[in-house]
């Protein structure tokens, strides 16, 4: 098992367990990365069977996978990131979902991405209801779904390749924008932030607030987009996901002007730290809330 990864990928996932299957199998096909990274799954306190889609995955691939998890209380993905990364070891982190495709050199892309300096922010393309429900192992496998997205969220992604490129001319102060589901970073950015802040509950605005402390250090936020994009599955909408934006619960919070660079309660604040198990495919050591029996999913 290799003990020295350059590249920690943290996935975040929420009683989704098809879709984070789909994701994973998508990551073990990563070519030209052996012995690179490794995959955390941070879950926000399923009660199903993703446990067991992370536990029988772990011992099927030659790279190491941890779990970790807390008791639900809301939606709380900010804390599922910073649990991901404390639970993490590589020195640049890969921020995406569990309801997420990657093509098969996506995690090199991300590496050959790196630049001191940079935190890089990525996209999606997005896949409907019906392409979402067509997916299997065979289509992951053979990119297949690559051509399943629409073509008008095709063109909204070129449109915002050529957009943001623009925007970093300028030097734009708040554009690129950081998107949860695709953000590449060296830990020791991340770290001089606190990460993210945990007082984010419900949907959106801890990855805005991220980017505003990230350029207040004098970061840049740079596209990803001419490297590479993932895919998105598609799921209905979270419980907190407003109908406009400015309505979210955290937007509010959002516009104060006096947050400081580091936030309160981030990655050395751990009011409610979550236990974890990391399996290793030789040797099998295994910590915290293992399941006990061998899940079948």
């Amino acid at each position: 098992m290799h003990s020295n990864p350059e590249l920690s990928v943290i996935l975040t996932t929420y009683r989704r367990p098809e879709h984070l299957q789909r994701s994973l199998h998508s990551l073990s096909l990563q070519a030209g990365v052996a012995g690179k990274f490794e995959v955390i799954v941070a879950d926000d306190g399923s009660e199903d069977s993703t446990p067991c889609v992370v536990h029988d995955f772990a011992h099927k691939v030659d790279f190491p996978v941890k779990w970790i998890t807390h008791a639900h209380r809301g939606f709380r993905v900010a804390l599922c990131r910073n649990d991901g990364a404390r639970a993490s070891v590589a020195p640049y982190l890969l921020f995406t979902d569990g309801d997420c495709l990657f093509p098969a050199d996506h995690l090199r892309k991300h590496l050959l991405a790196r630049r001191r300096g940079i935190v890089r922010a990525g996209d999606c393309l997005r896949l409907g209801e019906e392409a979402t429900q067509q997916l299997d192992a065979a289509a992951i496998a053979s990119g297949e779904y690559h051509g399943w997205a629409a073509p008008g969220d095709r063109r909204r992604l070129v449109q915002k390749r050529f957009k943001e490129r623009c925007y970093q001319l300028i030097r734009h102060r708040f554009k690129p924008k950081l998107i949860g589901w695709n953000i590449g970073i060296f830990r020791r950015d991340f770290e001089a932030v606190n990460g993210f802040d945990e007082s984010f509950v419900g949907w959106g605005c801890e990855d805005d607030d991220l980017a505003i402390r990230l350029r207040k250090t004098g970061l840049r936020i740079v596209s990803a987009l001419p490297y590479t994009h993932g895919y998105h599955m598609w799921h209905p909408t979270a419980p907190s996901y407003p109908a406009k934006w400015g309505d979210g619960c955290n937007a509010v919070r959002l516009q104060h002007n006096n947050r400081p660079i580091r936030c309160v309660t981030g990655l050395i604040h751990e009011p409610d730290a979550g236990e974890y198990w990391s399996c290793d495919r030789v040797g099998e050591r295994a910590y915290g809330n293992q399941p006990q029996e061998k899940c079948s999913v």
